[in-house]
């Protein structure tokens, strides 16, 4: 148990986030993508073993806007995609590693997605069998098709969703993607939608809400020069697989010049994500290929 609690809290929950609308507008027309054409983020890594052991590694982010091209979600291959496509690799000091690869259109209607973790496993900061999950969607006629590999079990099925335009549901590998396009104005504070569980295939409330609004955070240490950011708080009406506690985004709020050597020419960029044990904190930002 203790192994899969440490597993859970390297990814974002693993399947498909479908979208209720509990605010004034249909909840896809309040998203607004602020990412370039192209941008790659890197990120260190912080992985909190039961004894406080610190296991380090790094992790990229790259999101690339697509028109009329082919791309290769895991083992299928889309063609003439147009939308975002959005890659996450992660490797821990320990060899435990993430691949994540997402393609959703620009509506945000997702098209395809995939994810393959081996994460070692520990009893306290002892060594403990490791874990290995593969999971590839597809989403195709009202319907989200999927193939899971979780330790050895595999698992082909479907799950009806309906038409996207009545009801928008969404990959939870778009989740950081989703916070950082959610319009939190003044006027509310929180978006709530529905999760599809893979664990009992049971729909669960996720909200997405923001804590501290326009706040000046110091990144990197307490000397910097700050930068402007909102707290979003992810969270679910059970607890997240393996936190125990919600999943916080830190989002910065302006663009700024020479931030501890970073450019940040666009905003609304992920600077800390933390779940759970597991902590990115951004060290390099680009928008160049």
């Amino acid at each position: 148990m203790k192994k899969k609690i440490l597993l859970l809290v390297l990814v974002i929950a693993v399947l498909t986030v479908v979208l209720a609308g509990c605010i004034s507008k249909p909840p896809h027309k309040t998203l607004s993508d602020p990412w370039d054409n192209y941008e790659k983020i890197t990120y260190e890594v912080s992985r909190e073993l039961n004894d406080k052991t610190i296991i380090k590694g790094t992790s990229t982010m790259i999101t690339e806007r697509i028109t009329n091209s082919n791309v290769k979600v895991g083992d299928r291959n889309i063609n003439n995609f147009s939308g975002t496509f959005v890659s996450i690799n992660t490797i821990l000091d320990d060899g435990s590693e993430m691949v994540a690869q997402v393609a959703f259109k620009s509506s945000f209607e997702p098209v395809a997605s995939f994810k393959q973790i081996n994460v070692k496993g520990y009893e306290g900061n002892s060594p403990a069998k490791d874990t290995k999950q593969i999971t590839n969607i597809f989403y195709e006629e009202e319907k989200c098709y999927y193939d899971t590999d979780f330790d050895g079990v595999k698992k082909s099925d479907s799950i009806k969703v309906g038409k996207w335009i009545k009801k928008p549901y969404y990959d939870n590998l778009m989740l950081y993607h989703i916070a950082r396009s959610s319009y939190i104005g003044e006027s509310f504070s929180s978006i709530t939608t529905n999760v599809l569980s893979t664990g009992d295939y049971s729909m669960k409330t996720l909200t997405v809400s923001r804590t501290v609004a326009n706040n000046v955070s110091h990144i990197f240490n307490e000397e910097d020069a700050g930068i402007k950011t909102d707290l979003l708080s992810i969270s679910l009406n059970q607890t997240f697989p393996g936190s125990g506690t919600p999943m916080t985004v830190t989002l910065s709020r302006e663009t700024k010049e020479d931030y501890n050597g970073i450019n940040f020419n666009t905003n609304r960029i992920p600077l800390v994500i933390s779940e759970g044990k597991m902590v990115y904190k951004i060290t390099n930002y680009t928008n160049v290929k």
